[in-house]
């Protein structure tokens, strides 16, 4: 019968075992785990895309967590004449979620930069 074909039995179909997915690592997943092996008072720096005002944003692990405030900071700055950050940051949030800050910046086309 056609409508049994594939359920087991003598039929000619077999089972084939699925194998095991294998989670990719997304670009997110890379710096939010680069942010949190930062030591309190370290900071790690990305750039945005080239469309930004202010393309470069640093992340600060805060040395007084818990004690006092947030897990990071972020900060951003703008570019100066020679193409690096011009030494301006401004305060732009603070958060306890790494992955939060690196799907914020992974979204805007944020690449790191070594410092």
């Amino acid at each position: 019968m056609l409508w049994n074909r594939n359920k087991g039995g003598s039929g000619t179909a077999t089972q084939e075992a699925k194998p095991e997915k294998v989670k990719k690592v997304s670009p997110s997943d890379v710096a939010a785990r680069q942010m949190e092996k930062l030591e309190p008072g370290q900071e790690i720096l990305f750039r945005l895309g080239e469309i930004y005002i202010k393309p470069f944003v640093a992340v600060v692990r805060n040395a007084d967590y818990p004690a006092k405030g947030k897990q990071f900071t972020v900060f951003q700055d703008s570019k100066g004449p020679d193409g690096k950050p011009a030494g301006k940051r401004g305060r732009f949030w603070d958060s306890n979620k790494a992955a939060e800050i690196a799907d914020w910046i992974v979204s805007r086309e944020g690449k790191r930069v070594e410092a």
